[in-house]
């Protein structure tokens, strides 16, 4: 009877062993966008200053969806990021979308870190943020002139993901092979 014991001690322990060494290797960010290859789903949404945006307006040009907040500790460097991109590409569209937010504590983040003159989309029902499949913030989707999204960046854009993704993004055409999502 001990040694069925000790051998059923092995069978149990290796296989949950395992299963979680499999788990704690990956990144739980690492997980591909089912939108990278396809048309970026269109919305239509007011603009924290009362405008209606049209996603669709913007096809022909580059694109950088940012769903962000005013709470959100990493949206405020890559606020800065996104700040100098738009400074350096003139054909650059960038659109914000509050996520769960208020148009008010927004406002002081922009106020406080700068406002890059983008439209920053209200969403409060959370529409907008759920046809792209976002599951926290900072989440980016960047989309070609074509209007298909190439790449998605989960946590904060920074200058190595724009020095690595926009240039390819402002010369591309609706041909080019998408590029995968990277945590």
């Amino acid at each position: 009877m001990r040694l069925l014991r000790m051998g059923a001690v092995p069978l149990l322990v290796l296989p949950v062993a395992w299963i979680l060494f499999q788990g704690l290797g990956r990144d739980p960010r690492a997980i591909a966008s089912p939108l990278i290859g396809r048309p970026a789903p269109s919305f239509s949404a007011a603009s924290m200053s009362g405008e209606v945006v049209d996603l669709e307006a913007y096809r022909g040009r580059p694109i950088i969806v940012n769903f962000w907040a005013s709470w959100c500790f990493e949206c405020i460097a890559e606020h800065a990021v996104l700040l100098r991109a738009q400074e350096q590409y003139d054909e650059l569209v960038i659109l914000g979308v509050l996520y769960q937010d208020t148009v008010r504590d927004a406002g002081s983040f922009l106020a406080r870190y700068g406002d890059g003159g983008w439209p920053n989309l209200i969403d409060p029902d959370g529409r907008i943020s759920i046809d792209y499949g976002v599951t926290g913030v900072p989440e980016s989707f960047f989309i070609d002139r074509s209007g298909l999204v190439r790449y998605k960046q989960y946590g904060a854009v920074t200058g190595a993901v724009l020095a690595d993704q926009l240039p390819s993004l402002m010369s591309q055409a609706s041909d080019a092979s998408p590029q995968p999502s990277r945590p």
